[in-house]
């Protein structure tokens, strides 16, 4: 009966809470598909084309899709999403397509030439240098971008300038990185939270259209969010640590000419960062890069 009760729960749970196919497309499909043309994969408006009046056929492909396309990256799953999710997804681009007509695919890089890719913020799972396999390149505003290494939980580096150049990734069917397009400013030799062992990438929320980083290091699970500097001039980093620290803890970062590092809480001290166990549980560093 317990059981059966708790089944029951879960089902109005679920009932409640529709999907959101736009934030669901956004979180899982905006890095490889665009509205009107072929970039990593077919553009929404092909999609519709080839969709419209089949959801069941649009769920199957998403949860097991196969290579049909030469010089194109294979589809993962998304099993993950759900059917439910899915199907939300498919409502989405259905809406959003209509009356949209397919663009011929332009040469040299296909994002480069996009709204899609010109847009900021932008968010993109693709191979970079000096990452591991699981980087995220972000593209806070016009100036800004960083790359996430979801692999080890961390930031890699920041730069300002441009954002990537991912030709070089696409036309090696993934064998290839993409280049950063700008000015690496700022380097991060290992986690503020120094060498941990115990960690684990959680994934990602979207928040105006930026992502907050999930992960988890021994018991505690960590949120990391970057936003804009308001001067422009770098990028805001605002952690939340569940549950709070037992006693003080000291965040490590890495020091470099032309980078001033500056927290709303605790003591910074050269690249370190003191805080007590109250303040640790949400607080926001500033790095100015010249």
């Amino acid at each position: 009966m317990k059981l059966l009760l708790f089944s029951l729960f879960v089902s109005c749970l679920g009932a409640s809470a529709a999907p959101d196919g736009a934030q669901l497309f956004a979180n899982n499909c905006a890095a490889c598909h665009v509205l009107d043309q072929m970039v990593v994969g077919p553009s929404l408006a092909e999609m519709r084309q080839l969709y419209l009046g089949k959801p069941d056929d649009f769920v199957k492909w998403c949860v097991a899709p196969k290579k049909k396309r030469e010089n194109v990256i294979e589809m993962p799953s998304m099993v993950h999403v759900g059917d439910d999710g899915l199907r939300a997804i498919y409502a989405h681009v259905m809406k959003v397509a209509e009356g949209v007509k397919v663009k011929k695919q332009e040469a040299g890089d296909p994002y480069a030439t996009s709204s899609t890719y010109n847009a900021r913020p932008q968010v993109q799972r693709i191979f970079l240098p000096n990452a591991g396999p699981a980087a995220i390149a972000v593209a806070l505003d016009a100036t800004n971008s960083l790359c996430w290494d979801a692999g080890e939980c961390r930031m890699r580096y920041a730069w300002t300038g441009g954002f990537i150049d991912g030709f070089p990734y696409w036309r090696g069917n993934g064998s290839n990185v993409a280049s950063v397009i700008g000015t690496v400013k700022y380097r991060e030799a290992q986690s503020p939270f120094g060498e941990v062992k115990d960690v684990k990438f959680l994934g990602y929320a979207m928040q105006d259209k930026l992502p907050t980083f999930r992960y988890r290091i021994g018991a505690q699970k960590i949120t990391e969010r970057f936003t804009p500097a308001k001067n422009g001039a770098g990028f805001q980093r605002s952690f939340t640590i569940t549950p709070a620290p037992t006693a003080a803890m000291t965040l490590e970062f890495t020091a470099q000419d032309g980078v001033i590092i500056t927290s709303d809480k605790g003591t910074m001290s050269g690249d370190k960062l003191t805080i007590s166990p109250a303040d640790a549980t949400a607080f926001t560093l500033t790095f100015s890069l010249k």
